[in-house]
């Protein structure tokens, strides 16, 4: 609200864009995943966009305790969903598709694609403090080294609109948005690991939801 002499301006944001929610995992879920993720074998470079030596799927064991254990988590999601729209919070009936991690080494990189299913997720369970000491030490225009960019319809300039967001990810942060939103990750030089884990979800009750629940 803005007041001048006896006049005042009260105003708001009108819900526009996608629903992205970040949030940090319990520190248990955390090391689990990451011990888990180092025991895995199979390859899910076939079913990936990445540019990564290193992308495996979890095992069926750790990815329905990881689903049932983070019910709590999409909940949130759905809550911060309705609150952002201004739509009622319909109970939905989830689905898990996958469950990968990926081990992002010095000059792997993520090009620009989207997911499957509805939603989509990443957990970054180990992010170096030497790629941290590497963002810090960035002095150029574009997003920083190992940044997680979303891209939301076309470039705006001069800058009217925020057509893009640049997140630089932290040990625990969880990042939940549209399946079908763009995003890629930046690469960088560092001599260092970052561990994430990605996953999608569908929502399987579709006909029983309202025509402008999406």
């Amino acid at each position: 609200m803005v007041r001048q002499m006896n006049r005042t301006v009260e105003y708001g944001n009108i819900p526009f864009g996608p629903y992205v929610m970040r949030t940090k995992i319990p520190e248990d879920m955390r090391k689990r995943l990451l011990t888990d993720g180092k025991k895995q074998l199979k390859s899910y470079h076939k079913r990936l966009a990445g540019h990564l030596d290193s992308q495996l799927k979890y095992n069926d064991e750790t990815t329905g305790w990881f689903y049932q254990e983070s019910n709590f988590i999409w909940q949130a999601y759905r809550e911060g969903w309705s609150n952002f729209t201004g739509l009622p919070n319909e109970g939905v009936e989830l689905n898990a598709h996958d469950l990968w991690v990926n081990f992002m080494k010095p000059g792997d990189f993520n090009p620009i694609h989207t997911h499957g299913g509805d939603y989509s997720f990443v957990i970054f369970l180990d992010v170096p403090k030497k790629l941290i000491e590497e963002q810090y030490a960035f002095e150029g225009t574009s997003s920083k080294p190992g940044s997680l960019m979303f891209e939301f319809t076309q470039q705006a300039k001069p800058r009217w609109a925020m057509t893009g967001q640049a997140f630089n990810p932290r040990t625990g942060d969880m990042i939940i948005f549209p399946a079908l939103l763009q995003h890629w990750v930046l690469p960088f030089k560092s001599k260092c690991t970052r561990v994430s884990v990605s996953g999608n979800i569908e929502i399987m009750n579709r006909d029983k939801l309202s025509n402008d629940f999406f």
